[in-house]
Formats: C-alpha cells, structure tokens, sequence
C-alpha cells in the first residue's frame, strides 16, 4: 500500500510538471495560428486517445460507457457543455502563449482552484473554511490590484480562471472515465475543428516544415498522457496531497514565461502574484491543518 501511494504522488508530480512545461512547448507553435494548433491538438488527441484504447483493448469500455452518457439526457447536455468550456479554455491558453502572455496565463492556473472552491460553495453549497475565504479574498484583491496598476481589464486571466473551474463543475453531475472523458470531449469539438481547418484556414498541415508538422501530432499525446498519469495518480495517492501539487503546474510555468520565454512582469502583474501566491500559501497551510486533524 505505501508504495503504491509513493508510485501515486510520483505520477501526480509527472503530470503537473508535464503541464507546466506546456507553456514552453505551445511557445514553440507561436508561429502557428493558435486557432490551427488548437485545431489540431483536438485532432491528434482523438487519434491518440484512439490508439491507446485500442492497444490496451479497453474499446468496450469505452463504448459502454458513451452509450450510458449519450442514453441519459441530462448527462449528455452537460456533457456536451463541459467540452465547450474545456476547448474554450485551452483555445484562450494557446492564444495567451502565442501573444507572449504566458505570464498571465500561469497567474490564471494559480486562481483556478481558488475559483473552483467559490463555485463549490455558490453551487455544490460545500462549506468553506476561515483559510480558503481568506485566500479567495487574497485572490480578488491580487486580480484588482493588477486592475489598477495596468489600468485594463485583465480578459484573458479571467476566461481561463472561470472556464476550467466550471468545466470541473459540469463534470460534478455526471460520470465518466477521465480517458473516456478526454475522447469524448475531443470527440464533441471535432467536426468544429475539422471545418476550421477544411474550410477556414489559410494553411495545410503540410505545408509547414517536418519540425512544425512533428510538433503539431505531438500534440495530441502530450495532451493525453499527462491525464493518464494524473487518473493513475489519484487511484494511489491520498487525493488531498495530490491537490497540493497541482501548484507545480502555475509556478513552473511561471517561471518559464520569466525566464525561458523572456516575458517581463508588469507591476500590476508582480504585486497580482504576491496577494494570490499569499493566498495559496493560506489555503494549503489550512488543507494540512484540516488533514492534520483528521488523522489525529
């Protein structure tokens, strides 16, 4: 049992690593329109989500549970919406690189869980605790303080920290498989993505050079096998320590957009990170405090 939680907080950490390193590999496709490399991240995670059912011979797994999803009405529609926001999310992310925001867009993962427990407690009518309305307050504070000091609204920060938390909360009312989940909701974007490319963009696949062409089908796994390793990760590891990992994925990000990519933190943006980053520190302190009691 004890190595099967060292195996679990192992794979948790390589897949929060792995998503912090997107920024660096979405930097690499800035040449690339980031609806197209949006379209084809959607692409190749269906081929590659495909392969791997396919290989470990879990189709029927697979199609028994779309077919339960797709017979319950209620489940479908939400379905259906949660994929929205997800590729909405991710479209905004890839956006944000290729404009030489990452920065904002690594502030955006460190707001998310914050959000997700806001909407816990307006939706699920979950109870917060003193340490995580604290750190929600820290958050607003650090989001209007860049407000002011940047003197704009700051747009995409916002779509990404509501999108993904909601998409989490659709995913509440209804069951899959997260590798289920991860074709389906590619599978539910694809013939928008499809006609994108057919019919919208001004560029073939192979048109670009074997480097970009490379990159682009490496997308769709790089999509996919850090999901895997996270849903083998939470079937070992105790969930509430996995969650406080989930914070490598803002801060190595971060630290790429600064260092790696050269990006330079407006004012607004440094004093932004210290109230969230204060806020985070609040939170966790508080989840370790709760699990600490727990144990006793």
């Amino acid at each position: 049992m004890k190595n099967q939680r060292v195996l679990g907080l192992l794979l948790a950490v390589g897949a929060y690593i792995s998503w912090g390193l997107l920024v660096w590999y979405w930097h690499l496709l800035a040449h690339v329109p980031s609806t197209e490399v949006f379209s084809y991240r959607i692409v190749f995670t269906v081929l590659a989500m495909g392969i791997y059912f396919l290989v470990t011979r879990q189709t029927k797994r697979l199609k028994t549970e779309l077919v339960a999803l797709i017979a319950d009405k209620k489940s479908r529609v939400l379905s259906l919406v949660a994929s929205l926001f997800l590729g909405a999310n991710w479209l905004v992310f890839i956006y944000s690189v290729s404009i030489h925001q990452a920065t904002e867009a690594s502030i955006a993962n460190f707001i998310m869980p914050l959000v997700q427990i806001l909407l816990a407690l307006i939706f699920l009518h979950e109870h917060l605790d003193r340490p995580s309305v604290v750190a929600i307050v820290l958050a607003f504070i650090g989001v209007a303080v860049m407000i002011v000091l940047n003197g704009s609204f700051p747009i995409l920060i916002a779509v990404m920290s509501v999108c993904f938390p909601i998409y989490g909360l659709l995913k509440k009312f209804y069951r899959l498989s997260s590798d289920v989940a991860m074709i389906q909701e590619s599978l539910v974007l694809l013939p928008f993505v499809v006609l994108y490319l057919l019919f919208f963009t001004g560029h073939s696949f192979f048109e670009y050079d074997w480097v970009t062409q490379l990159l682009l089908a490496a997308s769709g796994p790089i999509t996919a096998v850090p999901l895997l390793l996270f849903a083998e990760a939470i079937k070992r590891a105790n969930f509430s320590v996995v969650g406080f990992i989930q914070y490598l994925n803002p801060t190595i990000s971060l630290l790429i957009s600064v260092t790696v990519l050269g990006e330079v933190m407006t004012q607004g943006e440094f004093y932004s990170v210290l109230f969230i980053v204060a806020g985070v520190l609040i939170f966790i302190v508080g989840q370790v405090l709760t699990l600490r009691r727990r144990m006793v």
